[in-house]
């Protein structure tokens, strides 16, 4: 963005150019625009042109990227109304058409903190004309698993409600739970299942705490990093594996009789390169000892030590993980839904939340990966991003939140900036928690190394200021360097105080705000400013649902003094065992027997002859369910190779526009994509491949293998010829459907053309392939309003420099049938 910036500030036949193209400008939510994009804006739209920004200061939570709060403030600096000028107007917009009067009221008080900066005063927001009375509710509670409790308990009549989903002309209620940090979100999680409440996580920072996507991605790291001793740990304790205590004690014991071997070993090996024998030392076995490394070496370990049970599991483990470990050059999403099935975590899901969302994690957590390994990205490099958006709020850009009727939805603050809810919840408004006391990384330059000094940022003005002016001495340093501290403390709690505004205005209706005196820590925490604040507006305009009296001052937190207890390892049916083993038991001891044997067993009797017809519907259902067929729509749109795909594997292909996966660029793609960009330069045609396709160039700056296909065209009888059009794009429709592709090249001869598609490959392609051809003569006829049969078609394998034509391309009637044949 600043290097943009840069070129429109110091070309300004660049910015004359975008000016040209615009009339008017709008920036929506211009309180987020950074500092390096207000210069590029300025330097495209700036002196005079008409420039509209319409945002509210009162909203800016992301100064950590330079989106200061006095933005808006500087507008008229950036984009004065005239060429020379330094001015802007004003417009107040302070009707919302959103929150009910009580949220409102509250939304207000916080934001009175705020409103004020350097030049801007902002006014506060009235409520839209029968704007409703809203339901504000406060409650403060001794514990946050009794807090989270409340939260569901609020939300339950709300969701349960028999006309939440009745088809009206007004939509469903939309729920969220909007929490500061994502630690809270596993009791919140907990109270909205044991409630029966369908809830889902939002955010990929979010999403990886939830438990069967925390173990996908346990399993990614322990396939991809041998230091991933914590992600093991999960797995061995966990439902899959579920070691006891002496099993994993014995493991860590091979563990460190490894590495105290590979220590000796090392020591071997400095003495054999001091001695000058280099070449024995590389045979040598060099690993250090880790927990996943031991587990790989598990036939080496002495077996006595493990239970023949925690033996096998551990032995059996490791072959698995061999077996996934070969697959992790493939591509992401292919690894992930392997583990998935690994783990038989959808049974796991479905059991836990039912049919309808018991999936929705899972899915989700596939579609960010998907997303991610579009351009071939590793393994690695994705557990990196996991890694970061699990540790960092503003690690990675979140797409905007939408509101979802499925389901309670449970994200940051900072994710939900943007929408809206009828019904929101807001729990633990604690002091350190809401606002944040953001003791592990203040913004403080002279602390934190993190930050660069605020005078070199673009937005320095709108920053904390330090200066050494009147510093003489070391006490007059430390005054200084702790003044500039209380600056820098004062200027994230306004910062904390705006995300609060943002929290309570994403509520249209109901809004609960929530604290417990407990939290995580030894000591019990006070109640914030903004519960504070929330608790004053309630007692006016609201209710109040709940309100402990604070503990004794030398009290104990309950829940550490009483910890939650649990079996481990985990019996997944515990008090059902003992039934479970009985049922086992009964059925093993049974013959299998005919419906038609059972009823002839049964003599008359009528309970046997009903058990017969349950015995044949089952039967009769399973057998339904194996041979229904689950259609899957063509697009309306499709390229051609879409065409081809639906002539060799109907179903692959409906898998394919089910669930869509990322198709990794390899050598052979990218060489075709040069030799065709090199095809066009040769008859000096202006390219018309996207940027896409020249970034998968990059890494074929040196390539024998191409240079070979240059050489062996130019040796081909095309070569000397010139073509009528080359790289010629289309979209041509078939029987309502629009066929889109590219052909390389056309040549004419008198009346009749020929099209021509360039193969990188050797071998001979089938009758499948001869599809692309048909389609392209097609296409080719149509551009040029003529009949079909005056265009011929043929593909030219460049490594053999031979010209296939085959003789029996598809008709317009022939493709048409073809794509009713499977329902497009």
């Amino acid at each position: 963005m600043s290097l943009a910036a840069d070129i429109a500030v110091k070309f300004p036949d660049v910015a004359a150019i975008e000016r040209g193209k615009y009339a008017v400008v709008l920036l929506d939510e211009y309180q987020d625009t950074s500092q390096s994009q207000v210069r590029l804006l300025s330097a495209l739209f700036g002196n005079g042109h008409p420039v509209t920004a319409v945002g509210d200061p009162c909203q800016s939570i992301y100064t950590w990227r330079g989106a200061s709060a006095g933005t808006i403030g500087s507008f008229g600096e950036y984009f004065p109304k005239a060429k020379g000028s330094t001015g802007s107007e004003i417009y107040e917009l302070l009707t919302t058409f959103r929150n009910d009067v009580a949220i409102l009221d509250l939304a207000n008080v916080i934001s009175s903190q705020v409103r004020s900066l350097g030049n801007l005063n902002v006014s506060p927001l009235t409520p839209r004309k029968g704007a409703g009375k809203g339901d504000l509710a406060v409650g403060l509670f001794e514990t946050m698993e009794a807090e989270a409790a409340a939260i569901a308990e609020y939300i339950a009549p709300l969701w349960k409600d028999p006309q939440r989903l009745v088809e009206t002309s007004k939509a469903p209620k939309t729920f969220a739970i909007l929490v500061r940090k994502r630690a809270q979100i596993p009791a919140l999680q907990s109270a909205l299942r044991n409630a029966d409440i369908e809830c889902e996580v939002v955010g990929l920072g979010g999403l990886v705490h939830v438990p069967e996507v925390a173990d996908i991605v346990a399993m990614l790291s322990i396939i991809g990093n041998p230091d991933a001793g914590a992600s093991l740990m999960r797995m061995l304790t966990g439902p899959h594996l579920a070691l006891g205590a002496a099993d994993i004690a014995a493991l860590g014991a091979h563990s460190r009789s490894l590495a105290k071997a590979s220590s000796s070993d090392s020591r071997s090996l400095v003495k054999k390169i001091v001695a000058g024998n280099p070449d024995s030392a590389e045979a040598d076995d060099q690993f250090l000892g880790s927990l996943i490394d031991a587990l790989d070496d598990i036939a080496k370990a002495d077996r006595s030590t493990f239970s023949s049970v925690g033996y096998q599991r551990l032995t059996d483990f490791a072959a698995d993980l061999r077996r996934l470990r070969s697959r992790a050059g493939g591509a992401i999403t292919d690894l992930i839904a392997e583990i998935e099935r690994y783990l038989n975590l959808e049974v796991e899901v479905l059991l836990r939340d039912g049919t309808r969302s018991g999936r929705r994690h899972i899915d989700r957590f596939m579609d960010e990966a998907s997303k991610f390994a579009r351009n071939g990205a590793s393994l690695n490099a994705f557990l990196q991003w996991l890694d970061i958006a699990s540790r960092e709020e503003g690690g990675l850009k979140a797409g905007a939140a939408e509101a979802s009727r499925e389901a309670v939805q449970i994200l940051t603050i900072h994710s939900a900036k943007g929408a809206e809810w009828d019904v929101v919840a807001v729990p633990g408004l604690a002091e350190g928690t809401f606002p944040s006391d953001h003791k592990g990384d203040p913004d403080n330059w002279l602390t934190n190394e993190r930050h660069i000094p605020f005078a070199l940022r673009g937005d320095g003005q709108q920053l904390p200021i330090f200066t050494w002016g009147g510093v003489t001495t070391n006490a007059d340093a430390g005054k200084a360097i702790r003044a500039f501290k209380d600056q820098c403390n004062t200027f994230k709690e306004q910062e904390e105080i705006r995300l609060g505004y943002v929290a309570m205005t994403r509520a249209k209706s109901h809004l609960i705000c929530t604290t417990s005196w407990w939290r995580d820590g030894q000591k019990f925490v006070k109640p914030s400013s903004i519960f504070e604040q929330a608790h004053h507006v309630a007692t006016q305009s609201g209710r109040i649902i709940t309100f402990d009296a604070p503990p004794e001052d030398d009290a104990r937190n309950p829940v550490r003094e009483n910890p939650a207890t649990a079996q481990w390892p985990a019996d997944p049916i515990a008090d059902r065992r003992e039934e479970f083993s009985a049922q086992i038991s009964l059925v093993n001891s049974t013959v299998p027997i005919s419906v038609g044997a059972l009823v002839d067993a049964g003599s008359g009797d009528d309970e046997i002859a009903s058990w017969a017809r349950d015995t044949q519907a089952i039967i009769n259902e399973f057998d339904m369910y194996k041979s229904a067929v689950s259609a899957v729509a063509l697009p309306p749109r499709m390229a051609t190779s879409t065409l081809i795909a639906l002539y060799e594997d109907p179903e692959a292909l409906a898998l394919s526009i089910r669930r869509p996966m990322p198709r990794a660029s390899d050598e052979f793609s990218r060489r075709g994509t040069a030799f065709h960009l090199w095809i066009e330069k040769h008859f000096n045609v202006a390219t018309l491949f996207d940027d896409e396709d020249f970034d998968q160039l990059e890494p074929l700056e040196a390539d024998q293998k191409l240079e070979e296909l240059k050489s062996a065209w130019l040796a081909s009888s095309w070569a000397d010829r010139t073509p009528h059009a080359v790289e010629v794009p289309f979209e041509t429709v078939i029987d309502g459907v629009l066929i889109r592709g590219r052909i390389d090249a056309v040549y004419k001869d008198g009346d009749r053309y020929e099209v021509v598609d360039w193969k990188t490959g050797s071998k001979k392609l089938g009758k499948s392939a001869a599809i692309q051809l048909a389609v392209y003569r097609l296409a080719w006829a149509t551009l040029q309003d003529i009949s079909v049969d005056d265009v011929s078609a043929a593909f030219h394998y460049v490594p053999t420099s031979v010209t296939d034509r085959p003789a029996d391309l598809m008709s317009e009637a022939e493709l048409i049938a073809l794509l009713n044949q499977f329902g497009a």
